[in-house]
């Protein structure tokens, strides 16, 4: 049967960073932690960010949901030893949330016009896991370059409830897009999460290594892998062919 529909990763696939937010969110907390008196060192703030990021990595990892900007914020806080009035730290949190809306986040090289091709034949969906940046967010950039409309269903980690190798998070997005696992391919960067999740429910995958070439070998590699976005049609093509009538 054929392939009817295509579900993309977000971060590393669809969309990448020209430069990386952490600075502004650095400089974001920073700035909130002075005004309420707590004067940290940017090293210090620096290492409370990163343990923040390794514990919202464990919980990503091993109970397959993304904590929101909130709690990633209240990781950075605890690491401090610091507390912030309620309307401070609903605040800061909703500013970090924002942070990618920025002229540094863009689509990958090739991705409009690939998706306008790609979108006459087959259906298309996103399954995202979210960062610090909620899936209202990721709407509003996919909006701002005329990308949303190409797409017909979408499963962000913070709305679902669930994120990738998680089954759910694939059956879920392939029944808003009409279609069988047989039916499907999944592109995305992660071997642990896009290619081992897409292949355990009976999905084709694809890896897209033109941001970022997961070596995992913990993980299953994919079916077909490709550096551009101009590679797209001769992959699905392959996988086509390989697929049972």
């Amino acid at each position: 049967m054929a392939i009817t529909a295509i579900t993309f990763d977000f971060w590393s696939t669809l969309y990448h960073y020209l430069q990386s937010p952490r600075g502004r969110q650095l400089q974001q907390i920073q700035k909130i932690l002075a005004a309420h008196g707590h004067h940290r060192h940017e090293l210090q703030v620096t290492k409370a960010m990163e343990q923040a990021w390794q514990t919202w990595d464990n919980i990503w990892r091993t109970k397959n949901y993304t904590p929101k900007a909130d709690a990633w914020l209240g990781f950075v806080m605890e690491n401090l030893g610091v507390s912030l009035s309620n309307t401070s730290f609903e605040h800061t949190a909703l500013i970090l949330e924002k942070s990618a809306l920025t002229e540094d986040t863009q689509p990958v090289e090739g991705v409009p016009e690939t998706l306008e091709r790609l979108s006459i034949k087959y259906r298309l969906g996103i399954i995202c896991d979210t960062g610090l940046g909620s899936g209202q967010v990721l709407r509003t950039l996919l909006e701002r370059d005329e990308l949303l409309p190409y797409f017909s269903h979408f499963t962000f980690s913070d709305e679902f409830g669930r994120s990738k190798p998680h089954p759910d998070v694939f059956h879920a997005t392939l029944k808003g897009l009409n279609a069988l696992p047989h039916q499907g391919v999944h592109i995305g960067d992660l071997r642990h999460t896009d290619i081992f999740g897409a292949q355990k429910v009976g999905m084709r995958a694809i890896r897209f290594a033109g941001i970022r070439d997961d070596r995992d070998q913990n993980y299953p590699e994919a079916d077909v892998i490709i550096y551009k976005y101009s590679e797209i049609e001769a992959a699905l093509n392959q996988l086509e062919f390989k697929l049972p009538d």
